[in-house]
């Protein structure tokens, strides 16, 4: 009972929070994302990479958090609109020469292993929240967000309750044995409900068909994102990727679904902000 409220409370913290960041605006919703960023680089780092050893090592991992901090500011350091992620690219490209260099000085004898980590952290991490900073920037952009989010706390409610009550064919029993097809189309079915609120409640830049889509590509890919966050733990042999959030883990386990359906909102709307 006791560890039921506190998940409770401490979910109704984390929703209000980033509800509460949106609503707010660019300053605040790019400090969350910034927050959510340091916290979840360094998780990674430890779930990953474990100790760092030697100086090669610490100023990799300090590049990583950099960058991944820069990535997620990317609109005031450089003061770019919305359509103009080239500039992204370019400080990915400059990570990617600066990590290859430090990965010269590396006695560790795992160089390669956690180079290769470092560049999937920013890839996972970084990226994605870059992509949230940047559709933000752009006029209407949270309330996307905002829908994006409404539909993956639905999915993960809709997964939860009618797979917990009619579960019985596995989704993906290697990574996650409690999840079912059951659940997973009760998950989608919610997310559709929330694509039509969407449509009455946020509008353009999609029509009913548009924001039926939307939800249903922010349902599969949020799943995926949870997915891979297993596979990760698993791999790792972990349950949860911290203790940040009582009852809920860290903060990898709270935006895994995020890191994945932020890229494809992200891609959709930059689509739609060119023709």
């Amino acid at each position: 009972m006791k560890n039921i409220i506190s998940r409770s409370i401490s979910g109704i913290i984390y929703v209000a929070l980033i509800i509460g960041a949106l609503v707010g605006g660019q300053v605040w919703s790019t400090a969350l994302f910034s927050v959510f960023g340091l916290i979840a680089m360094l998780e990674f780092q430890r779930i990953m990479m474990g100790p760092a050893s030697g100086g090669a090592g610490m100023a990799a991992r300090a590049l990583d958090i950099i960058v991944a901090l820069a990535m997620c500011n990317i609109v005031y350091i450089l003061d770019i609109p919305f359509p103009a992620t080239l500039s992204g690219l370019c400080i990915i490209f400059c990570y990617g020469i600066l990590r290859f260099t430090i990965a010269l000085y590396d006695k560790s004898g795992n160089t390669l292993a956690d180079t290769s980590k470092s560049i999937l952290s920013i890839l996972y991490i970084a990226v994605p929240l870059m992509m949230l900073g940047l559709l933000c920037s752009e006029q209407g952009g949270w309330k996307i967000i905002l829908a994006m989010f409404a539909m993956i706390w639905l999915n993960d409610t809709g997964a939860y309750c009618i797979g917990s009550m009619f579960g019985r064919h596995p989704l993906f029993p290697r990574l996650s044995p409690k999840k079912s097809w059951e659940g997973f189309f009760g998950g989608l079915a919610f997310c559709l409900a929330a694509g039509v609120g969407a449509f009455y409640l946020v509008g353009k830049p999609f029509p009913l068909a548009g924001w039926l889509g939307f939800s249903v590509m922010v349902c599969i890919l949020s799943t995926w994102g949870d997915l891979f966050e297993s596979l990760i733990k698993r791999t790792n042999g972990i349950k949860d990727s911290g203790h940040i959030i009582p009852g809920h883990g860290g903060i990898l386990d709270r935006i895994d679904s995020l890191l994945f359906a932020s890229v494809g909102v992200f891609a959709v709307t930059f689509f739609i902000s060119l023709v």
